[in-house]
């Protein structure tokens, strides 16, 4: 900011701005424990959906080589052979992998629901209420009219 000094005094231009004092004052300092508790859950919840990610990609990948140049009815018996050679600890993998995977998707499809569809759904029922609006009106002024 450009000031001049004229006989002793500061004479500020005039687009300056004031600011409160209140807003030049630091408050709160340093890091509270509810932000180390945010970035604790932070870091479970960030950590938790890049491994549920990997697991849902190894599970799409594992999946889809096992149908690679497979015909349906060959697809079916090679998935059948896949399951039935499984053992108790490789079920329980399996099954850790498809909850997590699950869980990895239900996040995803969340997501992409509130960062697409919410939106369009509010500009519908906002555009919605807008002409309820605009028909009461022209209904108020057919019926001041007659």
């Amino acid at each position: 900011m450009e000031y001049t000094v004229s006989a002793g005094a500061v004479c500020m231009p005039a687009h300056y701005a004031l600011v409160p004092q209140e807003e030049m004052i630091y408050l709160d300092g340093g890091i509270t424990q509810q932000d180390v508790i945010q970035f604790g859950v932070n870091v479970l919840v960030n950590g938790f959906m890049v491994l549920s990610g990997a697991f849902f990609s190894a599970g799409v990948g594992m999946l889809a080589n096992a149908f690679v140049g497979t015909t349906l009815k060959s697809g079916v018996r090679i998935m059948k052979d896949f399951f039935s050679s499984l053992n108790g600890a490789q079920w329980g993998a399996l099954a850790i992998v498809g909850v997590m995977g699950g869980f990895y998707g239900v996040s995803m499809l969340s997501y992409y629901y509130m960062a697409l569809v919410d939106p369009l759904i509010k500009v519908f029922q906002e555009a919605y209420a807008l002409t309820q609006e605009q028909l009461a009106a022209q209904q108020q002024a057919e019926a001041v009219a007659a």
